[in-house]
């Protein structure tokens, strides 16, 4: 498809008929160019960015001076303690605690100094990088957040204390690396088509998507990608905010939504923000010809069997679950809807389910309505939705809707 959007701007998360994520543009470790580099190019855009600073090396070569910092908090940019000197393992070593509390007590004096108090603490990561229980409480009564990811097994909870209970986001930040660090990712035109569908896709899931830059330079491609992705945030309006802003929002969420919003990704399949020919926040689909529609109306996305989708944060209690399709062949084709949660539990890690049948269905040449009830539990952080057909084939689907029963 050819539009980046098939009913104009998203807008503020407010004004959207269904739930929409958070993009926070964050940047790690107080480099010199996020200052000569990223600052600027976020003010070109009325952008602001949350950045991690690395206290002990203020002033150094190749890092940010004190006034720099000073400049881009007082221009309404974030600043968060991302450590005295980024020393993983020590933060990962519960016997250091002594040292813990020396060294945050000269990294915020530091940030106090410039006249910053900080609501956020940034996990340093690197070898022997560990979050703990006590680095947990240690860290709770000076900080209203943290941010990081350590711990990377697929069992355990890398994204830190910000899966909060009852919210409508969750954190994704595992995934998009350090984009576009020179290092992680070659800063070419195809890598920043894939960080801009990873922001459209996630934004409509439900989830607080946080490109990260390290170095931000002209040499290595770096400050390009960075406009490049300011110019596609601002273009689509794309609801952003600062790290500390949006752990409020997580904390309060029905400032932005109520239980009974659409949580289905992308209401109506109607984004294409990166203009991919498939409908933002799903797979296994494209958008159907454009002389095909529902009877019913709306835009329809053709689903090759194994077309899916995900609901960060899902709102807990009993949900309706219905869509209209029918065979895009036009033969005899049987629909089995499955959904996948993952849960989280009191300790912060992750609980993988097993697939379950919602719905199953007999398709043909005409347009058909299904629906299911479906129960999620409190603990449930996660739902991936699949399409499924036997035989194998592509059903053309509209009007998918997820939303809690009154």
């Amino acid at each position: 498809m050819a539009s980046t959007s098939r009913a104009g701007d998203a807008g503020p998360a407010k004004k959207w008929p269904g739930r929409m994520g958070i993009v926070v543009l964050q940047f790690d470790d107080g480099t010199a160019g996020h200052f000569t580099h990223a600052f600027p190019i976020l003010e070109k855009y009325g952008l602001k960015g949350s950045f991690g600073v690395v206290t002990g090396n203020l002033g150094r070569s190749g890092s940010l001076a004190p006034d720099q910092v000073a400049e881009m908090h007082q221009a309404g940019h974030e600043i968060h303690d991302h450590t005295l000197d980024h020393n993983a393992a020590m933060w990962g070593d519960p016997s250091r605690k002594a040292e813990w509390a020396e060294h945050t007590e000269k990294s915020l004096k530091i940030l106090r100094d410039l006249g910053i108090t900080t609501r956020g603490w940034n996990h340093p990561g690197g070898k022997g990088s560990q979050w703990t229980s006590e680095l947990h409480e240690f860290l709770l009564p000076g900080y209203d957040y943290v941010a990081g990811r350590v711990n990377l097994k697929p069992e355990e909870r890398y994204n830190i204390h910000w899966n909060l209970k009852d919210h409508p986001f969750s954190l994704g930040y595992g995934g998009l690396g350090s984009i576009p660090r020179r290092d992680s990712i070659d800063a070419s035109r195809d890598d920043i088509a894939g960080v801009k569908t990873r922001i459209a896709d996630g934004i409509q899931q439900g989830l607080v998507v946080i490109p990260l830059w390290h170095t931000v330079k002209d040499e290595d491609g770096t400050a390009w990608g960075v406009e490049e992705i300011c110019k596609f945030v601002r273009r689509h309006n794309l609801p952003t905010m600062l790290m500390a802003d949006a752990v409020r929002a997580i904390q309060h969420p029905r400032a932005y939504f109520d239980e009974q919003v659409e949580q289905i990704a992308n209401p109506g399949f109607l984004c294409d923000y990166d203009e991919n020919g498939r409908p933002d926040g799903y797979e296994g689909c494209r958008y159907a010809s454009d002389d095909i529609r529902d009877t019913a109306g709306g835009l329809v996305a053709e689903f090759e069997s194994g077309g899916a989708t995900w609901i960060y944060g899902p709102e807990p209690g009993a949900t309706r679950f219905s869509l209209r399709a029918r065979s895009a062949e036009g033969k005899p084709c049987k629909l089995v809807v499955t959904m996948t949660s993952t849960e989280i539990d009191k300790d912060y890690r992750y609980r993988f389910g097993e697939p379950r049948q919602v719905l199953a269905a007999d398709l043909g040449a005409t347009w058909s309505e299904h629906e299911a009830e479906v129960t999620v539990g409190p603990e449930v952080d996660r739902i991936r939705i699949v399409v499924e057909t036997s035989p194998l084939g592509k059903i053309q689907v509209s009007r998918l809707s997820w939303r809690r029963s009154p």
